[in-house]
């Protein structure tokens, strides 16, 4: 079945851990567990190894270093793996892998072939590949031959898009172009030498679909999923509000694009994963290919939570050569991976920015970060999430846009922002007609429609007219759950009654293969399914960035694995879903519940609940004497700095603290180094100053905890200058940089274990690495062992 010459993977990994790679990080987790239970030796060069969520255990050589070509072959050269997988890097993986064509001998890359990573690159492959296929294609023209690009424009008719290409690969930027005197405005511009011109017709407005394939080498394929952008072409992808599936795609359209995204495929022979994007004209039945990414990505990510495959795991054993029908979903656990997922449920991701501000949307990103929601109804996601007033501040929006007139209305509905739905909503009060805001905007109906629905809704709660008639439809929008609704909330209807549906969406040969996936909703019966073991509950707060969300992965994963391995049932409750590795999915109770109506449904006995992890910064619950507030509270901020810097984390069971990792921050030639963990290199004096002051700063200190301090060495003493209770952005530094894993000690001293009493300074700081994380700059990393440690360390205090 697979590919029995293969024993040795490179893994190409990600090439740090910001925005465009905290999505990986569960998909890498995912992959490397699979292939550790297959029996392959794993090996991965990645630039951040906090990407690896703690995985390291998988790894026969963790290769810190740039993530390059050049650093892959000389891997391949020294070592000769049998095959290099890059599915789990980021766009740069693919680029690798063009790079290396032809070098790396008898090495067998997994998953995208030269010409399919070489063509995510160069437009000119890309085309004439689709083209050869018979697949529809936006052509183009770069030419600096004006007759060659009249002709061109003459062959495709307006409107098109233009920009200058420029030598040094700079270009000039997309120019919209609608008509001839446009385009004699464009070409008569001052031209630069060795420039080219890139013409190609435009398709702003088309709807955006995207459509994500398996496929195995045996020319086996499964549609997964689909997602659809409310937005059209023009805004930015993670820009738009996604829907999954792709509800206004009816079934000859879907499978019109499904047979392109399978032809597509088979025509660049990707084995594993490839997602396609569609441009769509709903007026002319146009459809162009723009874009397909054969990688794992965001996109894959969200469907694996919307739909509950295993997608990751499943693309590593494609890319080995098993059948897709006859996958595992770990050692001995067979899956039927050529069942298409069927969902009951309607999944949304909605763009998030840092602060209110209307911004102008368009082809470059500007939000921050994304809130995922579930929902049986258009209406449904839509409150709880892009019109959510508890994530949104709608209601402040509502008032601004209500002091506008017509025109200053209109001016927003032609130049899109990031309140458009709002924008949108006001526009149908003022009975502007959904046809025309279509065919302006580029939304499509239903869309429309569903806005209609809440404002009808609106009215009908407004005005107190609810009755058995339409009680039902409201709560399947939602209503309840938004909770403006008084009606409602007291209505004896069990239609109007919170409940958690599960989420469980894709059908497998293995009846065995349960996901505890659910979400907080209304209806008439609630599926929530919990064992009879004591539990835990963690609970998540509003993600504001994607550092937060990398953070937050890294502790509810390492919370979830020590819970379980306690003996405690687990339960995850959050304003937006967290999709752990597969590993662990079937142990863990996840329920999404973006207004944390859970507590008041009274779901959860009591009595079983032994302790509630919170990780909000909200601080709720503080008089439940059961509640643990993980996130960081600051405690101490002196406004003091030094050459010399430690980091301390420390557990404390209320009277006795252990303190597993101590990072090291020096300066020199105006760079700053951080070091973790020098436990091992401290002196004694060290250890006697920091033992000191941490016993004094804890001398109130009564209740299980977590503290971080930051130490700095001033005129030849330490002094503490900070002090936090609770998890800071350091914690996977200090998790990976310890031999003793904090959050399992926390959650061992939750149940009641206790820490020993007069312990040593060396058992205080014991710390049992062998290898050590240098950080230069917060951008290079690398792993050394103890002499290289001291000679550095050596080093920097040579120069202080």
């Amino acid at each position: 079945m697979e590919l029995d010459e293969i024993h040795s993977i490179l893994i190409i990994g990600p090439t740090s851990s910001d925005d465009k790679n905290v999505d990986l990080s569960t998909a890498l987790y995912d992959t490397v567990d699979i292939l550790h239970q297959l029996g392959y030796k794993i090996s991965i060069i990645v630039e951040d190894p906090t990407s690896l969520l703690s995985s390291g255990d998988f790894y026969d050589k963790t290769i810190v270093e740039k993530v390059s070509g050049e650093n892959v072959l000389k891997y391949v050269q020294k070592y000769h793996p049998d095959a290099i997988l890059p599915t789990v890097g980021d766009r740069n993986a693919l680029g690798i892998v063009a790079s290396l064509n032809g070098k790396i001998g008898k090495t067998r890359v997994l998953g995208p072939n030269y010409a399919a990573s070489l063509a995510t690159f160069k437009r000119e492959l890309f085309v004439k590949r689709l083209t050869k296929a018979n697949l529809p294609v936006i052509k183009f023209v770069s030419s600096d031959d004006e007759k060659e690009i009249y002709s061109f424009i003459r062959s495709i008719g307006f409107p098109i898009i233009a920009r200058r290409r420029y030598s040094n690969r700079h270009s000039s930027g997309w120019t919209n172009i609608n008509n001839l005197f446009e385009l004699d405005n464009f070409m008569a511009m001052e031209d630069i030498d060795d420039t080219k011109i890139e013409i190609e017709r435009s398709i702003r407005g088309f709807s955006e679909y995207s459509f994500t394939i398996l496929r195995d080498r045996f020319d086996n394929s499964a549609l997964i999923g689909t997602i659809e952008d409310i937005e059209p072409i023009g805004i930015h992808h993670l820009d738009s509000n996604l829907i999954s599936p792709a509800v206004s795609l009816n079934d000859s359209k879907l499978q019109r694009l499904r047979n392109f995204s399978i032809k597509l495929a088979r025509a660049f022979n990707v084995v594993g994963v490839c997602t396609v994007h569609f441009a769509y004209n709903h007026v002319t039945n146009e459809s162009y290919i723009t874009e397909f990414i054969p990688r794992l990505s965001e996109e894959t990510k969200f469907l694996e939570y919307a739909t509950s495959y295993p997608l990751a795991t499943a693309v590593a054993e494609l890319c080995l050569g098993y059948h897709l029908d006859k996958l595992q979903l770990d050692a001995g656990n067979s899956f039927n991976g050529a069942t298409e997922p069927f969902v009951d449920h309607i999944t949304s991701r909605f763009p998030q920015w840092k602060n209110d501000k209307q911004r102008y949307l368009g082809p470059s990103k500007t939000s921050n970060s994304s809130i995922v929601v579930n929902g049986f109804s258009l209406e449904e996601v839509l409150n709880k999430g892009a019109l959510n007033d508890k994530l949104n501040n709608n209601f402040e929006r509502y008032n601004e846009l209500k002091k506008l007139d017509d025109d200053e209305l209109f001016e927003k509905i032609i130049h899109p922002t990031n309140w458009m739905l709002d924008v949108l909503l006001e526009a149908l009060r003022r009975n502007f007609e959904k046809p025309v805001l279509s065919e302006i905007t580029g939304i499509n109906l239903p869309y429309l429609a569903a806005l209609q629905n809440i404002i009808d809704n609106s009215l009908i709660i407004r005005e107190g007219e609810i009755d058995g008639g339409n009680v039902e439809r409201m709560v399947e929008m939602g209503v309840k759950g938004v909770g403006h609704s008084k009606l409602l909330l007291d209505s004896p209807d069990i239609v109007t009654k919170t409940v958690v549906k599960n989420k469980r969406a894709v059908s497998v040969a293995n009846n065995q293969y349960i996901n505890h996936n659910y979400f907080v909703t209304s209806g008439i019966s609630n599926e929530l399914e919990l064992s009879d073991r004591k539990k835990i509950i963690v609970r998540t707060p509003i993600i504001t960035s994607k550092t937060d969300i990398m953070i937050r992965q890294f502790v509810l994963f390492q919370l979830a694995k020590s819970i379980d391995q306690n003996g405690l049932e687990p339960i995850i409750i959050g304003r937006e879903p967290w999709n752990s590795p597969l590993r662990t999915r079937r142990k863990v109770v996840e329920i999404d519940d973006p207004h944390m109506e859970i507590k008041s449904l009274d779901l959860i006995d009591s009595d079983s609940i032994l302790n509630i992890i919170d990780l909000s910064k909200n601080m709720v619950d503080t008089d439940d004497d059961r509640v643990f507030q993980f996130s960081a509270q600051e405690i101490k901020n002196i406004d003091l700095t030094g050459n010399t810097t430690v980091k301390i984390m420390v557990i404390s069971d209320g009277q006795n603290y252990l303190a597993p990792s101590v990072i090291y921050r020096g300066k020199r030639d105006g760079h700053t180094y951080e070091i973790s963990s020098v436990n091992n290199f401290m002196t004694v004096e060290d250890r006697a100053d920091f033992a000191g002051l941490i016993s004094q700063e804890l001398e109130k200190d009564n209740h299980v905890d977590i503290y971080n301090f930051e130490l700095v060495k001033s005129n030849g003493h330490w002094l503490v200058t900070k002090k936090y209770r609770g998890m800071t952005n350091d914690i996977i530094r200090h998790e990976l940089a310890s031999s003793v894993h904090v959050i399992d000690t926390l959650v061992k001293l939750l149940l009641g274990n206790k820490i020993g009493s007069d312990l040593s300074l060396e058992d205080i700081f014991n710390n049992f690495d062998t290898k050590y994380l240098l950080t230069i700059d917060k951008k290079r990393y690398k792993l050394l062992d103890k002499d290289e440690i001291q000679t550095k360390l050596h080093e920097l205090r040579k120069k202080e």
